[in-house]
C-alpha cells in the first residue's frame, strides 16, 4: 500500500503547484467523469475545473501533510490530507481535502472526485 500511497500522493501534490495550470496534465490526471465540491461549496465538473485552473493568474503553492490513504479495492482509493499556504514561517488557510482515485487501464491513477473543506482551525 505504501507504493500506491506514494504514487497517488505525488499526483495529488502535482495539482498544488505549477502543473495545476497545465491543461494537458489536468486532462491526464482528472478522470473524464471528474466532479469536485470546491472549498467554497460549489459543485463543478471536469470542464469547469480545467477552465478555472488553467485561467489562474498567480501560483497557489499549496503545501500538504497528514496524508492518509484508504483503499476501497485494488483500483479505487481515497486520499485524505490537510493543505495550507505559508506566509513566512506561518501556516495559513488550512483545508481538509479528500480525493477519490480510480486506476484506469492504459492511463494509471486518475482523480474522479475531490472535495476541499475549510479546516476548523481557520473557521471564525
Amino acid at each position: 500500500m505504501n507504493e500506491v500511497l506514494e504514487e497517488i500522493k505525488a499526483l495529488e501534490c502535482s495539482l498544488h503547484g505549477v502543473r495545476r495550470t497545465d491543461e494537458k496534465w489536468l486532462e491526464r490526471v482528472l478522470h473524464p467523469d471528474f466532479r469536485e465540491i470546491t472549498r467554497s461549496g460549489r459543485m463543478v465538473d471536469r470542464q469547469q475545473t480545467v477552465a478555472s485552473l488553467t485561467a489562474e493568474a498567480q501560483e497557489l503553492n499549496l503545501e500538504a501533510d497528514d496524508f492518509h490513504l484508504q483503499m476501497l479495492n485494488e483500483d479505487c482509493a481515497i486520499l485524505m490530507c490537510k493543505t495550507f499556504t505559508r506566509a513566512g514561517n506561518e501556516k495559513q488557510r488550512y483545508t481538509l481535502r479528500s480525493s477519490c482515485w480510480k486506476k484506469v487501464v492504459g492511463t494509471g491513477w486518475q482523480m474522479i472526485f475531490h472535495q476541499g473543506t475549510p479546516a476548523a482551525e481557520t473557521v471564525a
